[in-house]
């Protein structure tokens, strides 16, 4: 479905959740994506979101290893202080 693939580590960048990485889980439209955060928003309870409100990263976790504390420990992973700085970042002040 367009450039985002199941396992893709992507970014809000916009909405009450601006800032927060989260990794798709499955497609509901060419338009629309699952996508989970291993808290909040686990597997079993994924959150719809528009793929023109998403920042994709390069990052890719495996499918078979779509689990709450596998995506939470794979978002921390690739949490880092360069990241803050991209669009979408709840890290106000910074430029």
């Amino acid at each position: 479905m367009g450039l985002l693939t199941v396992g893709q580590l992507v970014t809000s960048k916009t909405g009450r959740d601006s800032g927060r990485m989260y990794v798709v889980i499955g497609f509901y439209d060419k338009s629309h994506v699952k996508v989970a955060d291993g808290l909040g928003r686990t597997v079993s309870n994924p959150k719809k979101k528009n793929t023109k409100h998403l920042v994709a990263h390069q990052a890719v976790l495996g499918a078979a290893e779509l689990r709450d504390d596998i995506i939470r420990r794979f978002i921390e992973s690739h949490c880092t202080a360069e990241n803050r700085r991209e669009e979408g970042s709840t890290v106000y002040g910074e430029r």
